[in-house]
This record gives C-alpha cells, sequence and structure tokens, in this order.
C-alpha cells in the first residue's frame, strides 16, 4: 500500500501520499465534481450516482453510490474552511443507509518536488468509530481511489 496510514491520538488517522502532481492539480481532483466521478468510485457494482461539492467555506458535499438492487450509499457534509489548493476543512457524514458520527477531515496539500504531498486527517468521535472505520476497509478503499486518482492525475498530465 503506498498510502501511510497512522493512528494519531485517542480517535484520528492520518493518510499520507505522494502524487505526480501540482498541488492545483490534485485540488481540482479533489474538490470538482467532474473529477471526482472518475476517481472516487464506491464498492465495486456500486457506481456513483450523484456528486455535488461545492469547495468554499459554507459549501455542502452530498456524494451517493447505489447498487443494482437499488440500495444507496451517501457521503455528506459541509466545508467549514477552504484555502485552495491547500487546505480544506470539512464535516462529513456516512449514511449506511442510517447517518455515521460526524467526522472531522483535513486535507492538506504541501508542494513535494514535482508533486503534492496529500495528507487527510481524520477525526473520529471516539476510539472506538476510528477502529470500526478501519475495519470497515477504509484503508483499501481509500487505497484502491488513490490508484484511480493517480491515473486520473497521469491521464490528464
Amino acid at each position: 500500500m503506498l498510502t501511510q496510514v497512522t493512528r494519531e491520538g485517542a480517535a484520528s488517522l492520518v493518510l499520507t501520499r505522494r502524487l505526480d502532481a501540482a498541488p492545483g492539480r490534485v485540488w481540482a481532483a479533489l474538490t470538482r465534481a467532474d473529477l471526482l466521478t472518475r476517481w472516487m468510485l464506491g464498492p465495486p457494482g456500486w457506481p456513483m450516482v450523484r456528486c455535488q461539492l461545492a469547495a468554499r467555506a459554507g459549501g455542502l458535499m452530498q456524494i451517493e453510490w447505489s447498487d443494482r438492487m437499488g440500495r444507496t450509499l451517501a457521503l455528506t457534509g459541509e466545508v467549514i474552511e477552504a484555502e485552495p489548493p491547500w487546505r480544506m476543512l470539512h464535516i462529513e457524514r456516512l449514511h449506511l443507509p442510517d447517518p455515521s458520527p460526524e467526522n472531522v477531515v483535513e486535507t492538506l496539500l504541501a508542494p513535494d518536488g514535482a508533486g503534492t504531498r496529500l495528507m487527510l486527517h481524520m477525526t473520529f468521535p471516539d476510539p472506538a468509530a476510528r477502529d470500526e472505520m478501519l475495519a470497515g476497509g477504509l484503508a483499501e478503499g481509500m487505497e484502491e481511489s488513490f490508484v484511480r486518482l493517480e491515473t486520473l492525475l497521469t491521464e490528464d498530465g
């Protein structure tokens, strides 16, 4: 796995990965719906059916995936702060279909040679919620998505 996943404090995770693209391109891929739909896929057999994200303070996010049986999986949230192309702080909830507790996610982008160092600092309500997300495949799912993100950045480069 190329993404580093580190437990931090009682209830946080830090995911770190280097990407071969400038911070502005990575920011666009993380915040533009037309690009998110190309790499942030759900579980196998669950295509993305809705993607809205306003990457500005007060902006909302609504991302949904659906399977062939009509079941949905959704990620909703609100952007608290945004400093393009370097930082975004948001609150998110995963709906399975009931909403999870709110998680706070800080996305940081920093130049790293000709590329970008991406860091996601995820704070969960408690250690049990963090550990449940890890046991549910969070790290593996993020790795799969980041591989698709790298492909997108290479294709559009």
